[in-house]
């Protein structure tokens, strides 16, 4: 391992050593995809366009690693990193790093994150919270343990994976009894399904959400970082819609980021949960992102403990729950 001063690791020029593992930044988006394509589950949070809204909505800044063993990449990462007055206070991981094989070993997954752990062993380079994209195993809890992280004490992501290779005659078998009928339903009941990516759906479903945000009263994802994802991925940004007499009465963004989607934000009218609108959209919302090449519908995540998650929950996919949060110094 090459060492700067105080011990911090860089990433730019140098390589990484730790065991059998090394880590290197990415040489640029050329080979960003095609490693993230090799991705067998990729994370939205981890994509390419993801990350540059990030730095342009302001307040971060991003590196991109990859992990390599034996001159051969194994996995890969986006880190934000946050600066006051140019040095680093804090990093952060969201859902990563993304391993290269599908089921990678323990030894593997044990030197990825010891490599990691390296870099932020000397101080110097801030706090890193990490949310990993391990399952949430024992076994995973000990790789970070071994590693030096601890845990944060913060909910680990859980949702749900649509099978979109699956005919639509299978999904709706896989559906619950009760979510099934709701979506006949709303069939019956005259709804119409929109899909778009033009500026003109893209300006309204900003504007629901804005409207959201301020009649609930909470702190979503912010209107400045949606335009920056937009602008950076305009023909991976979808705005579904249902509609009832011409009119929307329930909206949603779905992601695409390689073979995958993932329903990102979501809005609700007052007609919507009579004319079981919800149901209708989101089922309708996979069935256009598999016609638009995608293999894989995340539903976005949920907690169990809720009815939004529970309605999500009935689609019957297949559910994963990763690691809880944790921090390195």
């Amino acid at each position: 391992m090459k060492n700067v001063p105080g011990g911090a690791c860089r990433y730019s020029s140098s390589v990484l050593s730790v065991a059998e593992c090394c880590v290197r930044q990415v040489a640029g988006r050329e080979e960003w995809d095609a490693l993230y394509g090799r991705v067998a589950t990729p994370s939205m949070v981890q994509a390419w366009a993801y990350g540059e809204a990030k730095v342009a909505a302001g307040g971060w800044s991003v590196e991109r690693l990859v992990f390599e063993s034996a001159g051969r990449p194994v996995a890969i990462c986006q880190v934000l990193v946050k600066r006051v007055l140019g040095l680093r206070v804090a990093a952060r991981i969201n859902r990563g790093p993304l391993f290269l094989a599908a089921s990678p070993d323990e030894a593997e997954v044990r030197a990825v994150y010891g490599a990691l752990r390296r870099c932020w062993r000397f101080g110097l380079r801030g706090v890193l919270v990490l949310a990993p994209g391990l399952a949430e195993t024992e076994a995973h809890r000990g790789c970070l343990k071994a590693a030096g992280f601890r845990a944060r004490g913060a909910t680990g992501w859980c949702s749900s994976l649509l099978d979109l290779r699956l005919d639509d005659e299978t999904l709706r078998k896989k559906l619950s009894s009760n979510w099934r009928n709701h979506l006949k339903g709303a069939e019956r009941g005259g709804l119409c399904f929109d899909v778009s990516t033009a500026r003109n759906a893209v300006e309204w479903i900003l504007a629901r959400h804005t409207e959201n945000m301020q009649e609930k009263g909470f702190s979503g994802t912010p209107v400045a970082f949606l335009r920056e994802l937009q602008r950076h991925a305009p023909d991976d940004f979808f705005v579904c819609r249902a509609l009832q007499d011409g009119q929307p009465v329930a909206g949603m963004i779905a992601f695409r980021f390689g073979r995958s989607a993932e329903y990102f934000i979501g809005w609700y009218g007052p007609e919507a949960r009579q004319a079981k609108a919800g149901n209708f959209l989101l089922w309708h919302a996979a069935r256009a992102m598999r016609a638009h090449g995608c293999e894989r519908f995340d539903l976005g995540g949920y907690s169990s403990s809720d009815g939004y998650g529970r309605f999500k929950q009935d689609m019957r996919g297949t559910e994963y729950r990763l690691l809880e949060e944790w921090i390195a110094f």
